[in-house]
């Protein structure tokens, strides 16, 4: 979700906020997520300790100094709340945003944040498969806000479900009088209804307890490669690079974004940069810090979409010059040297092994992955006000095309006291040398050779989910005739007609003639939107979450891509909905069609959903 999102939804929040009601579910992923009392009042504190058997979260926790075999967090003093939000009633097919602030529950205590774990859950608690629905993003905005400096969000998810957990030592002050909001988007790829509800489990530590502990204040920071209403864009084939990936905004990626207009490196070139956040200047407001002065960040951590390879932060300074040694012998000497830009965060998505889904290296074909969070104790990052944060997000472009992508950011940083002095560990990273070595060989901050180092890899907060172990596969012999002529197809009940892959040893494959336009039009729109997306032909084979894909080739082995975008009606400018039904294919020469070719697509919203034409002279 984008700035601009948010702070439309924020203008009509602010409006609405009271009556906060404040309720949790039982502890434990499978029980149902029913409320209870919480935060309000005093009870017998759910630990704030490592739960289940996850080797990734056990790692996670011992490198910030946590003891086992619990690692429980601030013992005695810290509480996990469960909240939920529900139920939400997802209709067939649905795939929409929400269009109206939710103000949900949250702790009504003075206090500290110090992890935040998102997930999408049935009635009965248990985690839904990923290719029936799943939470495609979430933001948690508060008003007023904590930091971001005018969004609002301080918390983002998506299927990833990357936990957020400040540094150990560090917590998100929130007050009593808060009100928290949710903006949500659950995709549903099935036809049945169904009924879910997002839990976020909080870690809080009570204000007289962090103070005590010596909690220190650290402030949430949302970067965004799309500041727009919905924040997303798209990633070609025949846009990749030598190295088969595309950064954007820095490149062009597509042809056109995801509602057909022409931006800034989708239909037009990219901007050779990033997409740039400034720090306040100097005794300037950010967020609740009512005056910076500098500060450090302590912990970023990325969203991306299943494509996605990285999230990319530099840290940009203009006029920014440092002092290095030049020369060898008698002649070395001190020189200034301009450096304006440097790396500080590179957020990968691991993605896992599908044979072993304890080790990475699996395909970026799928929601299966986590992404790589940098922290304390190894990692942080100075900066001082006026400082430009440059954001891209890296995305594969050799094994598919990928629409509707997102690059965002979430970090937290803490300020500086009003003298300019850290109240956190930090480095220079325009001084510090550079490690980009997976794991953080040289130990970052707490290197015990050579200095200081500024690991710009992390690491991932959980391991492989069990809701994504149904990748699909493709599989089936293709047996249909030609058929009849057409020029167009409706989209309805789920189904593509003339041409769906369910009915074509009926009725014979479509016959498209080369040198004309096939129309589509979605007469489902109005209530749920579809794709019309290139896949691999035959694309036969059991659906999953990653079969099929928008990887198209004809039957002939030739590489064609072409999306149609969402086309139905849903909120303006928030929402994926391309605000019309209809969509036109060229099956023209210039557009590489071939007569004999069969041609076949998918809607990447539904994907159980096929259809197929063939060109014809």
């Amino acid at each position: 979700m984008g700035l601009r999102a948010i702070s439309l939804v924020l203008a009509v929040a602010v409006l609405a906020a009271a009556g906060l009601l404040a309720a949790a579910a039982p502890a434990g992923a499978a029980r149902p997520p029913t409320p209870e009392p919480n935060g309000a009042v005093e009870l017998s504190p759910r630990p704030c300790a490592l739960e289940g058997r996850d080797p990734y979260e056990r790692d996670y926790n011992a490198a910030e100094g946590w003891q086992a075999p619990d690692y429980e967090r601030y013992p005695g003093a810290c509480r996990r709340l469960r909240f939920s939000y529900g139920p939400i009633v997802v209709k067939p097919g649905q795939n929409d945003v929400l269009a109206d602030p939710i103000k949900i529950e949250k702790p009504l205590q003075d206090g500290y944040i110090t992890r935040f774990r998102p997930d999408l859950v049935r009635a009965d608690g248990s985690v839904p498969p990923i290719e029936q629905v799943h939470l495609h993003h979430a933001a948690w905005v508060a008003v007023p806000e904590y930091g971001s400096g005018g969004s609002g969000a301080f918390e983002a998810a998506g299927e990833e479900k990357t936990i957020l957990q400040m540094p150990k030592g560090f917590g998100l002050p929130t007050k009593a009088t808060d009100a928290w909001l949710l903006i949500y988007m659950v995709h549903s790829a099935i036809q049945q209804p169904m009924e879910v509800y997002i839990t976020y489990d909080v870690d809080f530590v009570p204000k007289a307890d962090g103070d005590r502990l010596g909690l220190r204040d650290a402030y949430p920071l949302w970067w965004d490669v799309r500041s727009d209403y919905y924040p997303v864009f798209n990633v070609q084939r025949d846009f990749a690079g030598a190295d088969g990936t595309c950064t954007w905004p820095r490149e062009q990626c597509a042809a056109e974004d995801p509602f057909g207009k022409k931006i800034v490196g989708q239909g037009q070139p990219g901007n050779g940069r990033g997409a740039d956040w400034r720090f306040p200047e100097r005794g300037q407001p950010l967020g609740r810090i009512p005056s910076f002065t500098g500060g450090t960040i302590i912990a970023a951590g990325g969203h991306l979409h299943p494509g996605g390879l990285q999230n990319t932060i530099d840290l940009v300074r203009p006029g920014n010059t440092i002092r290095v040694r030049k020369g060898k012998g008698k002649r070395r000497r001190w020189v200034r040297k301009r450096k304006e830009v440097a790396r500080i965060y590179t957020g990968e998505a691991h993605y896992w092994d599908r044979k072993d889904p304890t080790r990475g290296g699996g395909p970026p074909t799928s929601w299966d992955f986590s992404m790589k969070v940098s922290g304390l104790p190894k990692w942080g990052v100075r900066v001082e006000p006026g400082d430009i944060v440059r954001n891209n997000a890296v995305y594969d472009a050799r094994i598919q095309s990928t629409y509707e992508n997102m690059g965002i950011v979430v970090a937290a940083v803490v300020p500086d006291d009003p003298e300019g002095n850290p109240r956190a560990p930090g480095v220079d990273p325009f001084t510090t040398p550079l490690d980009t070595s997976p794991n953080c060989k040289s130990g970052g901050l707490k290197a015990k050779r050579g200095g200081k180092r500024l690991c710009d890899r992390g690491k991932v907060t959980h391991g492989h989910l069990a809701e994504n172990d149904n990748f699909g596969a493709a599989g089936g012999a293709w047996s249909a005739r030609s058929g009849a002529p057409a020029s167009r197809v409706g989209i309805a009940d789920f189904l593509y007609a003339p041409g769906d892959l369910s009915t074509i040893e009926m009725t014979g494959v479509p016959a498209v003639k080369l040198g004309s336009e096939l129309a589509f039009t979605n007469f489902d729109g109005f209530q749920i939107p579809h794709t019309v997306t290139s896949c691999k032909f035959p694309c036969l084979g059991q659906t999953g979450g990653a079969f099929p894909i928008s990887n198209g080739e004809s039957s002939k082995g030739r590489q064609l891509d072409f999306d149609s975008g969402e086309l139905g009606f849903g909120t303006p400018q928030i929402g994926p909905a391309k605000q019309t039904l209809d969509w036109t294919l060229p099956v023209t020469p210039e557009a590489g069609f071939e007569p004999g070719e069969i041609v076949t697509y998918f809607c990447r919203v539904h994907p159980g959903m096929r259809g197929a034409f063939e060109v014809q002279r």
